[in-house]
């Protein structure tokens, strides 16, 4: 599971997608422009997509890391995530 300080910017980070998602519900009954509502959504979209890579990589580096690896070991596991985090994006 994610640790404490993890868990505290996950949430943070989810209730500022509820306070984007709030923003468009009001655009929509607005009758906002589409255009706008749809950069909107995407940057939401992105966000969302943010949050779930942070917790990838940390829940990588929580279940990969032992205390017996080298610093050297740790760097190349490091490394390695830090490459599947970027070809993610």
């Amino acid at each position: 599971m994610l640790n404490s300080h993890v868990k505290k910017s996950v949430l943070t980070r989810l209730k500022t997608v509820k306070g984007h998602i709030a923003g468009i519900e009001k655009m929509v009954d607005n009758q906002e422009r589409c255009e706008d509502i749809l950069v909107q959504l995407s940057a939401t979209r992105a966000a969302i997509e943010k949050i779930g890579l942070y917790v990838l990589e940390n829940s990588a580096k929580e279940c990969l890391y032992d205390k017996e690896l080298s610093v050297e070991d740790q760097a190349h596991i490091q490394k390695i995530v830090k490459q599947v985090i970027s070809f993610m994006k």
